[in-house]
């Protein structure tokens, strides 16, 4: 009975999952975490570095997730020991790379992963101040959520892009950092404003569309630019990995900003988004997987479209 109570949020995340994705959709997914587990498997059984680096990195996203839980008041005030629930929640995150890990005999990193869950116990801060007020007035008011993102994430987000770009001459992890900044600048784009908002945006969908994703390049590219330049000049011969791992970055946020809009509905946050997005990463970062993305920004444009047309033209709404 008590295995039960603790394994509440693990059920619910896979309901969640089977209302997120088609059976052709979980099959694809289980397809993205094997190829995932190679990916870090094979990196680390190459050099033992990043090893250390996988799991630290393994750390930072389930310490971004625990900070950022959205339901931390109800799991705390609704569940048998909810502490117990979060860590078996974060375990289950950490098994795809406690795995790759010990399939490559990195001991001591697969071992530090099994104190990550403690996290759990780790207090969310609740902070009501307004962050990087001087960030935010650099974003245009229509990208409401760039400036989002600073206020949830500041300074953590402006130490990793300092880092990338201090780190630069290091193989791989510059991207590793990019990747991960761009990943919570997709996860930025699952909250919809209110209909209000939209209708003053742009006075149709096309334009709509295209200021948004521009916008959201146009910062993308002032992050990844000089990381990109930096690392490319201490290797050289690893230019078309670095313009590769660019464009596929740019593909992937392009992809949650259309997806966002083919899923709208005011005033809601859309946390389906995130499984979605998460497997546009890997095929984005797999080497010859990368327009797979494309494919899929391609199809969501055009449901985007469709969707806010009811919104632009629907004025009963």
């Amino acid at each position: 009975m008590i295995a039960h109570r603790l394994s509440v949020l693990l059920r619910l995340r896979w309901i969640q999952l089977q209302r997120a994705f088609s059976p052709v959709g979980r099959l694809l997914l289980a397809f993205v975490l094997v190829a995932g587990v190679w990916l870090m498997h094979r990196a680390a059984a190459q050099d033992a570095t990043y090893a250390l680096w996988i799991a630290l990195g393994a750390a930072l996203v389930v310490l971004g997730v625990h900070q950022r839980r959205a339901d931390h008041h109800f799991v705390q005030r609704h569940l048998p020991r909810p502490h117990i629930a979060m860590a078996l929640e974060y375990g289950a995150l950490l098994l795809p790379v406690s795995l790759a890990l010990l399939l490559a005999q990195a001991w001591w990193p697969a071992a530090g992963l099994l104190l990550v869950p403690a996290l759990a116990w780790m207090p969310v801060t609740q902070n009501a101040n307004v962050r990087a007020a001087w960030l935010r007035k650099w974003v245009p008011p229509h990208l409401f959520e760039w400036r989002s993102l600073l206020q949830s994430n500041h300074p953590l987000g402006l130490l990793l892009w300092l880092a990338a770009l201090g780190l630069s001459w290091l193989p791989v992890l510059p991207l590793f950092l990019l990747g991960i900044l761009t990943l919570l600048s997709a996860g930025a784009q699952e909250q919809c404003e209110p209909r209000a908002m939209l209708l003053v945006s742009a006075p149709d969908t096309g334009a709509l569309l295209r200021r948004k994703i521009l916008g959201a390049l146009a910062i993308l590219m002032l992050l990844q630019i000089p990381v990109l330049i930096g690392a490319t000049f201490f290797r050289p011969a690893w230019w078309w990995i670095h313009g590769l791992f660019g464009l596929g970055m740019a593909v992937l946020l392009a992809y949650a900003v259309a997806l966002k809009y083919a899923n709208y509905r005011p005033n809601e946050r859309l946390e389906a988004n995130g499984a979605n997005i998460s497997v546009a990463a890997v095929f984005a970062i797999l080497p010859g997987l990368s327009l797979v993305p494309l494919i899929m920004l391609l199809s969501e444009l055009r449901k985007a479209h469709a969707n806010l047309n009811t919104y632009f033209h629907a004025h009963h709404r």
